[in-house]
């Protein structure tokens, strides 16, 4: 039998359920006594530890972090199971979050995890599906979510309406991990129809049937045979289904505060930023031919701008997750200008008035960030030339900065490159040269976001940047109205998935758009 070992310098916190959760106590029960019957003692680990190792792919492996395992069931939708979240470079903080995920997961109870904004939580989840093969429901909550996207929604099919399950449902009657994130984001009487699905696991459906809890239903199950509870239309809820929530602090953040009953289904763990120490090295491994020095400064200015004391000038968090994406680029142009890769990741020219502007400036001087004449900024791309790898179509792309040509690769469209396009009677000036290759190099690592006043040229650009790797364009123009299901349905494919699945580009003009569109 194959085992994956972690472990951990620390006790951790605390394993105990919330008060008055009956099922969470029996669950509680029944893992000291079995430890009891195994004739375990308490655990007292004491030894650090670096890596995640083992393969664990079969029934009956077990993975474990620390003092808590975790025996592996073989997924019956392996399609559904999370795949390449897990790296061979785990910081400690983040084994730290999976080993308490690891326990509150057997203990039967629900989490939420909270932080600032970025992939950081939604990551730490997927590595623990991974980790275990458990099967995921998604769902990215917004104010356009409605009762009927997390319980059944009504549809017609050759003149006859059905039900069709939703995430929740699914996730409970097959023993998935539901994952709702931007639990801020949902309107207040959203949420609460899964207050009794997380607390007794328990759920009314439009169709007529009633999700009961798998307790509760064994019990029926030894005075009614099955046909008979069929017959009621009373569904059994798997004891492996689980919920982790992701939303962000409030009133920090904009959004809604959660309601006292639905806040206390939650077993709750700050995720805040990787520490700087795990993240340096991080992006140590990141840009091995970028000096540690220059990394160094890098992460010490960014994280200056997310304390208190830049939240109190006003200043807007800096990226600290995109950071990785600025050490790879720094790793392929090592001569690039460290400030204007900040002014990608932070336009604070754009977004600050006159106080925050001097503020980041005043910290760039602090780190030694400024541009100084040994660093420069690409100018133009010299060739694009098509490649095939493994069949995935990508492009050599020749990039001049400074005296020199670096070559990258970068993703590439299927239809035939052309360097010198000329669409629209497009004349290409030195700026847009530079532009469009600055734009290369971003879209090694990102998406990109062309800021600009109105009819400065974005969409043009945005068109030879498209033909010049040979991608095709689909158009999406953008309003205050828009809405989720403008431009992601779950009826049929939207140009969203289209787009996805074709290797297109996809033209996003106005933004003048709710935040809560954007969460798909």
């Amino acid at each position: 039998m194959q085992s994956r070992v972690v472990c951990l310098g620390g006790g951790g916190p605390g394993v105990y359920g919330a008060p008055g959760a009956g099922r969470r106590v029996r669950l509680l029960l029944q893992q000291v006594a079995a430890g009891r019957a195994r004739g375990e003692e308490a655990p007292r680990l004491r030894c650090p530890a670096r890596a995640l190792h083992g393969a664990g792919k079969a029934e009956g492996d077990t993975v474990t972090i620390g003092d808590v395992s975790y025996k592996l069931r073989t997924p019956r939708n392996p399609e559904l199971v999370p795949r390449n979240y897990i790296s061979d470079s785990l910081a400690q903080s983040v084994i730290q979050h999976l080993r308490w995920i690891m326990q509150k997961d057997i203990l039967g109870q629900d989490v939420f995890l909270i932080g600032p904004p970025g992939p950081l939580r939604r990551s730490i989840a997927m590595q623990y599906l991974e980790l275990t093969k458990r099967e995921v429901e998604y769902i990215a909550l917004s104010r356009d979510t409605t009762e009927t996207d997390l319980k059944q929604r009504r549809e017609i099919r050759a003149g006859t309406a059905y039900y069709i399950d939703q995430c929740a449902v699914r996730a409970a009657t097959e023993g998935r991990i539901l994952i709702l994130e931007g639990l801020e984001k949902a309107e207040r009487n959203v949420l609460p129809v899964l207050n009794n699905l997380l607390e007794n696991r328990e759920m009314q459906l439009e169709d007529g049937r009633f999700l009961m809890a798998a307790e509760r239903y064994d019990k029926l199950l030894k005075e009614h045979d099955k046909a008979e509870l069929d017959a009621w239309r009373i569904v059994r809820v798997s004891e492996n289904f689980r919920v982790i929530a992701l939303g962000l602090p409030i009133p920090r953040y904009l959004g809604n505060p959660l309601d006292p009953p639905l806040r206390s289904r939650f077993q709750a763990r700050d995720v805040y930023y990787l520490p700087f120490k795990d993240h340096l090295s991080l992006l140590y491994l990141m840009g091995p031919s970028v000096s540690t020095e220059r990394i160094s400064q890098l992460l010490s200015f960014a994280t200056t701008l997310c304390t208190q004391e830049s939240s109190a000038l006003g200043l807007p968090d800096f990226p600290l997750d995109s950071l990785s994406s600025a050490v790879l680029i720094l790793n392929s142009f090592p001569m690039m200008s460290i400030q204007h890769i900040i002014e990608w990741l932070y336009p604070y020219n754009v977004l600050l008035g006159k106080e925050g502007k001097t503020a980041v400036v005043d910290a760039l001087k602090r780190f030694e960030l400024q541009d100084s004449e040994k660093h420069f900024v690409s100018t133009r791309v010299v060739n694009v030339k098509k490649k095939e790898v493994d069949k995935i179509l990508l492009a050599d792309v020749t990039v001049q900065i400074a005296d020199k040509a670096v070559t990258v690769q970068v993703p590439a469209g299927t239809r035939p490159f052309d360097l010198h396009s000329g669409t629209d009677g497009f004349i290409k000036t030195f700026s847009h040269e530079q532009l469009l290759a600055e734009m290369m190099q971003s879209h090694m690592v990102k998406d990109i976001c062309l800021i600009g006043e109105k009819g400065c040229g974005k969409t043009v650009v945005a068109k030879e940047f498209a033909a010049m790797l040979g991608y095709n364009i689909e158009p999406l123009m953008l309003y205050q109205s828009t809405s989720r299901c403008g431009s992601a349905t779950c009826e049929r494919p939207s140009r969203l998935h289209f787009i996805n699945n074709f290797a297109q580009v996809l033209l996003m003009q106005g933004f003048l758009v709710s935040s809560n569109t954007l969460v798909i």
